[in-house]
C-alpha cells in the first residue's frame, strides 16, 4: 500500500492558526503517513510579500509563516516516527532571493526536516556543496519525462525520490520505474487535464476559484484588434488626442452589452433620445438572427446567457411599443416574430424546470444522482489505477484526485476493497459503472492499452 501524504498549509496567526498538537494527532489518526508543507517566514514576506513566493504558492493561508510554528509541526510529526518534507520549488531564484533561500535551508537543518523537495539545479548544486545530510526529492516541476533525465539526476546528486511530471502516461511510468528499480518514485493520478506543462506554467492552481490559466485561456478569443494603421493615427497631427482614442478604441462589447449600455443612457438621458433609439434599433436588427438567441433549458435562470435573452426580449418589446413609427411593416412583422420566438423559448424553459423539480428536486434525487455519478466513476478509476501502480514496488506514493471524496477516505475505500476483494459488498465502488467503461476512461485519458481485465481475472 502507498503512503498517505498530507499537506500542512496554514499560517501561524489569525483565523488560519491551529492547535498543532491536536491537528497533527487528528491527521495521524486519519491514516496520514507522510507530511509536506510550504514555508514563507517574515524575513521573506516582509520583503517580497506572498505574491513572489519561495515555493510557488501565493497565499498566506497555504504557508507556514514563522519558525516556531514550523518547529512545533516538525516535532509533532517526528513524535509519531513519521517524516515531513518541505517544498523549495518556485520557478526561479535570483541573486536577491538566494541568500534568503540559504537561510531557510539552514533552518531546515536545525529542525531536522526529513526532505527538501526542489527542482532548481542551482538549489541542488548548493545542497551538494554544503553536503546537505537530509533527503532530497526531485519536484514534479522539474518535468522529468524520460530515463535520460533521471540518469543525469542520479549520477550528479544524492536523490531520495523522483516525483514524475503530471503529464507522464501510464506506459511511460511503467518504463521509467522498471528502468530504475532501486529508485523511489511518486506519480500523479489527478487527470486534471491541465493544458500546460507544469514546469512552464506560471499560474497558481486555485481549486476553490477559477485557475488563472483557465481565465486567461477562456479570454484568448480575439474579438477586436487595433487597426492596422494605428501608428499612422498616433502620428496624425490633424487629430486631437480625444479623436485618436476614439479611433483606436479596441473595446469589444457583445450585442447584449451594447443594448444594456444604450438603455442605461436612455434611462439617464433627459433630452432627445432619437440617436440612442436609432442605435438600439440598429443593434437589434443586426442581431435578430443571432444563433445565441435561445433560452438554454439546461442552464439556470441567472446564467449570463439566459439573462442576455431576457434583456434582448425586453428591448424588442420596447421597440415595438415606443418606436413603432421607426419600424416599417416588414420590420414590425420580424420584431413580433422575434418576440414570440423568445417568449416561447423562455416558456419551454419554465415548463422544463417545473417538470424537473417535480421529478427530481422535490424527491431529493438530483444530488444523489450527481454524487452517484461522480463517486462511482472516480472510485472505479482509482481502484483500477491503484492496482496498476501497485505492481511497481518502487512507486512509494500516488497523488489521487481529492475532489468529491477526501484523500484518506478514498484510500480507505480502495484498501478495503483490495483486502476483502468483494465488489458486491462494496456497492459504493460499483454503482452502475462497468469495468469496460473504466477501461475506456483510462485508455482515453492516458492513451494506453491497459490489461486490467486479465489482472482481475487472475484474482
Amino acid at each position: 500500500m502507498f503512503k498517505k501524504i498530507v499537506w500542512l498549509g496554514f499560517s501561524s496567526k489569525w483565523k488560519n492558526a491551529k492547535d498543532v498538537e491536536k491537528y497533527i494527532w487528528s491527521l495521524v489518526d486519519g491514516w496520514a503517513t507522510e507530511f509536506f508543507t510550504w514555508y514563507n517566514p517574515e524575513y521573506w514576506s516582509e520583503k517580497f510579500g506572498f505574491e513572489v513566493s519561495p515555493n510557488g504558492r501565493f497565499s498566506e493561508h497555504e504557508q507556514i509563516t514563522d519558525f516556531e510554528t514550523l518547529k512545533n509541526i516538525v516535532e509533532e510529526v517526528h513524535k509519531y516516527n513519521l517524516e515531513i518534507f518541505i517544498n523549495i520549488n518556485a520557478w526561479y531564484y535570483t541573486e536577491e532571493t538566494m541568500p534568503l533561500i540559504k537561510k531557510m535551508i539552514n533552518e531546515f537543518e536545525q529542525l531536522n526536516i526529513d526532505w527538501i523537495i526542489c527542482w532548481n539545479i542551482g538549489i541542488l548544486e548548493y545542497l551538494k556543496e554544503i553536503k546537505y545530510k537530509w533527503k532530497m526529492n526531485i519536484s514534479t516541476i522539474m518535468a522529468v519525462y524520460n530515463t535520460e533525465a533521471i540518469h543525469f539526476l542520479l549520477e550528479n546528486y544524492d536523490i531520495n525520490k523522483v516525483i514524475l511530471s503530471r503529464e507522464v502516461t501510464l506506459s511511460e511510468i511503467e518504463n521509467i520505474v522498471t528502468t530504475f528499480p532501486d529508485t523511489k518514485f511518486e506519480v500523479f493520478w489527478e487527470w486534471d487535464f491541465c493544458r500546460y506543462n507544469n514546469w512552464l506554467c506560471f499560474a497558481e492552481h486555485k481549486y476553490w476559484v477559477k485557475d488563472i490559466c483557465t481565465v486567461v485561456v477562456n479570454d484568448l478569443i480575439i474579438k477586436k484588434k487595433f487597426r492596422a494603421d494605428f501608428k499612422e493615427l498616433i502620428l496624425d497631427d490633424n487629430l486631437n488626442n480625444e479623436e485618436k482614442i476614439k479611433e483606436l478604441n479596441d473595446k469589444y462589447l457583445n450585442p447584449f452589452e451594447e443594448i444594456e449600455n444604450i438603455f442605461e443612457l436612455i434611462d439617464l438621458w433627459f433630452e432627445n433620445n432619437k440617436e440612442l433609439e436609432d442605435e438600439l434599433l440598429k443593434v437589434i436588427k443586426q442581431n435578430k438572427d443571432n444563433v445565441d438567441l435561445f433560452y438554454d433549458a439546461l442552464k439556470w435562470a441567472n446564467n449570463i446567457k439566459n439573462k442576455n435573452i431576457i434583456t434582448f426580449l425586453k428591448w424588442v418589446k420596447y421597440c415595438l411599443i415606443n418606436m413603432e413609427g421607426k419600424l416599417d411593416e416588414n420590420a414590425i412583422i420580424e420584431f413580433n416574430s422575434l418576440k414570440q420566438e423568445l417568449e416561447q423559448s423562455i416558456k419551454t424553459w419554465l415548463e422544463f424546470n417545473i417538470l424537473k423539480q417535480k421529478e427530481l428536486w422535490w424527491e431529493a434525487k438530483i444530488k444523489a444522482l450527481e454524487l452517484m455519478w461522480f463517486y462511482s466513476r472516480t472510485d472505479n478509476l482509482n481502484l483500477y489505477s491503484y492496482l496498476f501502480f501497485d505492481k511497481f514496488k518502487n512507486i512509494e506514493t500516488v497523488k489521487f484526485p481529492t475532489r468529491w471524496r477526501s484523500y484518506t477516505e478514498k484510500l480507505k475505500i480502495i484498501e478495503n476493497v483490495l483486502n476483502e476483494w468483494n465488489l458486491d459488498k462494496q456497492k459504493y465502488l460499483n454503482r452502475g459503472i462497468s469495468l469496460g467503461r473504466t477501461h475506456y476512461d483510462l485508455t482515453y485519458l492516458f492513451w494506453d492499452k491497459l490489461w486490467f481485465r486479465e489482472l482481475l481475472n487472475k484474482t
